[in-house]
């Protein structure tokens, strides 16, 4: 399946957004892997407007409607890794909240969007993104190591939301 639009979001696209991140918080009790989230902590709609008026949250539509998201941020979030590609912290790309509505899941519209927030993060002049991923999440996981990324480290971070997790970072190196 493929998506009709990719584009950076708009503060008119908020309810749009979210709803979708309603419904995937929603539907995590059904989910065998996937995020975590706690609806109004993280993803919060403060946090999604400040992302879209931030213009660095991606969408993805399908017959009018937001199907996947996600945010695209710059500099080190992970200061305790060691990264193999070493740069500066404006060239280092950071993804949030990578999500696919549950009834478009694994009809290719992921990577559709993966390769949209690279193409952002190379115009905005990013030779690097970073991104974690919950340790059971293999389907997540997967779908990063098929787009390229390398798997770095795994190791425990603190959620705000959910507290110590164990997970995977991961990074992309972005070849102009």
């Amino acid at each position: 399946m493929k998506l009709d639009q990719i584009r950076v979001a708009q503060l008119a696209d908020l309810q749009e957004v979210v709803n979708l991140y309603k419904t995937v918080c929603d539907h995590q009790s059904i989910d065998q892997f996937g995020a975590d989230w706690t609806w109004g902590d993280y993803p919060s709609v403060e946090g999604l407007r400040d992302y879209i008026l931030h213009a660095t949250l991606v969408i993805g539509l399908k017959n009018d409607h937001v199907v996947a998201a996600g945010a695209l941020t710059t500099g080190e979030e992970y200061p305790d890794v060691d990264w193999p590609t070493k740069v500066s912290d404006s060239e280092i790309g950071v993804w949030h909240l990578i999500t696919v509505h549950p009834d478009y899941r694994a009809t290719g519209i992921s990577m559709q969007l993966l390769e949209a927030l690279i193409g952002v993060a190379r115009r905005e002049g990013k030779k690097v993104i970073h991104l974690d991923v919950l340790a059971d999440n293999i389907p997540s996981e997967k779908l990063y190591l098929k787009a390229g990324f390398q798997l770095v480290r795994e190791l425990v971070i603190h959620y705000d939301d959910i507290g110590d997790q164990a997970a995977k970072v991961m990074e992309y190196q972005i070849k102009k």
